[in-house]
């Protein structure tokens, strides 16, 4: 039988794949452009690496990751056991802030 919470999506940091908020990302990107600010102060003071501050402030290196990416998916697939496994994990996580009040499904 599913979770109750399985329809519900997750709301910004909920989803622990997701390392920056919308506002993080709009505040890193003025930020880079006072030109008072490299990569590598960015990523530390906001607590993720360069790349992924190289990838919010230049939309090209950001189109040409996607690109790679796409071009060459199945060097990133994970193996079934290992698929199965993330699944049951993050519908337990889910389900875990559904009963404790913190995801709450729309009607």
């Amino acid at each position: 039988m599913p979770y109750i919470s399985e329809s519900i999506r997750l709301q910004g940091l909920q989803d622990r794949r997701r390392k920056l908020t919308d506002g993080q990302k709009k505040e890193i990107k003025e930020m880079y452009a006072t030109g008072n600010w490299s990569l590598s102060k960015l990523g530390k003071e906001f607590g993720v690496s360069k790349k992924t501050i190289l990838l919010i402030v230049n939309p090209v290196s950001a189109d040409k990751a996607k690109k790679y990416c796409k071009e060459n998916w199945r060097e990133f697939q994970p193996t079934k056991e290992q698929r199965t496994k993330a699944t049951r994990e993050h519908r337990r996580y889910k389900q875990s802030l559904y009963l404790s009040g913190q995801l709450v499904r729309e009607e």
